[in-house]
């Protein structure tokens, strides 16, 4: 038995051809506006941009196999930054659970 489901898209394009996919974007966009993530600026002389890309994932299928939720995500193109001149630190701070416990462990 072969079950076939839909894939991801992997361009923009691929995307723009789904109402689902197309409002995933817009949810998006409008996320990164309401959290003020990105701000648009005239660059200076002799400074490069750095572009951004779409990403898009299923994030649950319902029981007929269809997808009941699309995720799509605008990244920056990390591998087009040189170090110390696009960016000279990052820093993103990630906790797991077993950490967390431990502490709360020591504390008690």
């Amino acid at each position: 038995m072969i079950i076939l489901t839909e894939v991801d898209p992997l361009t923009f394009e691929e995307a723009m051809k789904s109402k689902k996919w197309r409002d995933a974007m817009i949810a998006e966009i409008e996320a990164i506006e309401r959290n003020k993530t990105l701000v648009l600026t005239i660059l200076p002389e002799r400074v490069k941009s750095i572009g951004v890309k779409w990403i898009f994932k299923k994030k649950k299928l319902n029981e007929n196999s269809k997808i009941d939720n699309c995720k799509a995500r605008l990244v920056a193109k990390r591998y087009a930054q040189e170090y110390r001149i696009d960016y000279t630190e990052v820093y993103a701070p990630m906790t797991r659970l077993d950490t967390i416990r431990l502490i709360i462990a020591l504390a008690a």
